[in-house]
């Protein structure tokens, strides 16, 4: 199974399996406006998973997004080889990065912007996730008479969230929590630019040190808005995005007052509609990334 494949035009489920729960969403591309017909947590009882796919919306093809512990996401130079070889390149240029033997596992590769402008080596991101891993997936899913067809990573769901709200020939910045930390991407032209996993949690938000700790994730974001004008200069980020959640208010409010760029929270009916779910507003953070992963909708080539 490869993780970037074309989703079909008539609309697909995307889930996350979290402990003791199941994000999930579904979209309907067949309007101009993409249209999300549902979306919600469904909790798990006893590791009883087949119960709580049984209560997913909707049938047809389905997506699963990846947990970050579950794969590897490297950024590369891409190897100078021709492009029907690119990805078997990748495998072994990966090798010493990964926790098992690249034959073990499944992996696949997605281009980085290469803007005419740019002198450097063009880059790819190489993800890779163990074909045990992926076969557990695809066989908890298919008991559940699930039609798993794509398997993406949290990186790409976040890229498809805000495709829609991007600024041509601008970067658009995009901040969630996960659960390995604090997810930052730069998308350009609905292409994934940078991914940045910055080490501070949820938890920050709650704190009675709240300052301290939006200095610290402040300077990790600023710093990689510096890298990005490094490696892409000539393009600017337009805004940063804050994906909802607990206390986001406080959040776009301390980073707003400390960065030299727009900061705002995103407003899932500008990117979608949600006349099916009016309630869209009020989901929990975890169902964004399902959304972006049913938001798939393009083929993605080295």
């Amino acid at each position: 199974m490869r993780f970037f494949r074309r989703a079909s035009e008539q609309g697909l489920t995307a889930y996350v399996r979290l402990p003791g729960r199941i994000a999930y969403a579904r979209v309907d591309r067949r309007a101009a406006v993409p249209r999300l017909l549902a979306a919600g947590v469904v909790p798990v009882k006893d590791d009883n998973w087949g119960d709580a796919f049984a209560k997913l919306h909707g049938k047809g093809p389905v997506s699963l997004v990846l947990r970050p512990a579950d794969y590897k996401l490297r950024l590369l130079d891409a190897p100078n080889v021709p492009a029907d070889e690119v990805k078997s390149a990748v495998r072994w240029q990966i090798q010493d990065m990964l926790d098992f033997h690249a034959n073990d596992g499944t992996v696949d590769v997605l281009a980085v912007p290469h803007p005419e402008h740019l002198t450097h080596v063009r880059q790819v991101f190489a993800v890779a996730a163990k074909n045990s891993l992926l076969a557990e997936e695809m066989a908890l899913a298919a008991n559940a008479g699930l039609n798993l067809t794509i398997i993406d990573i949290v990186e790409t769901a976040q890229r498809n969230l805000v495709a829609r709200l991007e600024t041509p020939k601008r970067a658009l910045a995009v901040f969630s929590f996960i659960e390995s930390g604090g997810l930052l991407t730069l998308t350009l032209d609905g292409e994934l630019c940078m991914v940045r996993t910055l080490g501070v949690n949820q938890a920050l938000l709650e704190s009675g040190d709240l300052d301290s700790g939006l200095e610290r994730l402040t300077l990790e974001i600023q710093r990689t808005l510096d890298h990005f004008d490094r490696q892409f200069g000539g393009i600017p980020v337009d805004r940063l995005l804050l994906v909802p959640m607990e206390h986001v208010g406080r959040l776009r409010e301390g980073l707003a007052g400390n960065l030299a760029l727009p900061v705002d929270v995103l407003d899932i009916a500008a990117a979608l509609d949600i006349s099916a779910c009016p309630d869209a507003g009020a989901l929990p953070a975890a169902c964004y990334h399902a959304i972006g992963a049913a938001l798939r909708m393009e083929d993605t080539t080295p």
